[in-house]
């Protein structure tokens, strides 16, 4: 509670770098004591100060800073955060995962990673922290309410990094879907290991992701399997010396997937590939696959 108090008198000379030092150094005692007692207190001004200068970086430039890294054999991750794991980090059930007290701890970890080329995103995409012309709410539009509640929820694993935006291959094969085509043929030729829904067939996975092996997961609560699924993943990398490109697609339990193989020191840039997998499926299982006509024969042309 000392500590609490202490970080109460900083009230009137608030900076970001107090509320960094706090999160890096306090353990989880004192983390759950400060956030519960005065969390709201202290994000108030921390959203002064840090959201005036937050903008997520919009989609295209996304993809164009993914598709160099790849294209330069850079080790690092896109990962794709949204409202569930922001809610599984909490302790909150996702709509595909039930969460536990493992899953809810491992969450928070894949927020933690840094590096030159990991890409971390967040569906902020709003009026208040940057949308494109063509988004709207149910296409990848979301309401100033929910970003600042996911934003509250993770803001402490952002300060100091950019927010990439998480919708940016979905974006460009709506609208742009020449530069999503080169983009997959990219992707394509430098494929190693997807790591995704055992439904997806193999004639999907050759299109996209050519020869690479196919590791099987459940389309609910993956998250029960991950270990094995791991397993699966690092006997398959342990056969490759060169650089690969490694895709993912398991929902949110893919976010620990991608922690645990990039902190393993592999070669490897890792993919969050999303929701547009399920429309080139012919599933559109999400509500801007149904708003959207999607072209995909140029989407997919000569891949």
């Amino acid at each position: 509670m000392k500590l609490i108090k202490k970080i109460r008198n900083y009230k009137n000379t608030f900076k970001i770098k107090c509320i960094e030092f706090i999160l890096k150094t306090v353990d989880d005692k004192y983390y759950t004591s400060l956030r519960e007692s005065c969390r709201e207190e202290l994000y108030d001004e921390l959203k002064n100060q840090y959201t005036q200068t937050i903008s997520i970086i919009d989609p295209l430039q996304t993809l164009e800073e993914i598709g160099h890294a790849i294209k330069n054999d850079k080790r690092g991750a896109y990962m794709r955060f949204g409202d569930g794991d922001a809610y599984l980090a909490s302790g909150i059930n996702d709509s595909f995962q039930i969460v536990s007290r493992d899953l809810s701890q491992e969450m928070k970890e894949p927020f933690l990673l840094k590096g030159e080329f990991i890409y971390k995103s967040l569906s902020i995409h709003s009026e208040l922290y940057g949308y494109e012309k063509e988004m709207y709410v149910g296409n990848h539009l979301v309401k100033d309410k929910l970003a600042n509640k996911l934003l509250r929820l993770t803001f402490q694993y952002y300060i100091g990094h950019k927010i990439f935006s998480p919708i940016s291959l979905h974006f460009a094969a709506t609208y742009y879907p020449d530069i999503a085509n080169e983009f997959l043929k990219k992707m394509k030729e430098k494929c190693i290991l997807f790591i995704g829904n055992e439904s997806v067939s193999e004639n999907i996975i050759g299109l996209l992701f050519g020869q690479a092996q196919h590791i099987k997961t459940p389309s609910k609560n993956a998250y029960d399997s991950i270990d094995s699924i791991e397993n699966k993943a690092i006997e398959a990398l342990n056969n490759t010396n060169d650089f690969g490109v490694v895709v993912v697609a398991m929902g949110c339990s893919g976010r620990p997937m991608m922690k645990r193989l990039y902190n393993k020191g592999f070669n490897i840039f890792l993919f969050d590939f999303g929701s547009l997998l399920d429309g080139i499926c012919g599933d559109n299982s999400r509500t801007w696959l149904k708003k959207e006509n999607i072209d995909y024969t140029t989407l997919l042309k000569n891949l």
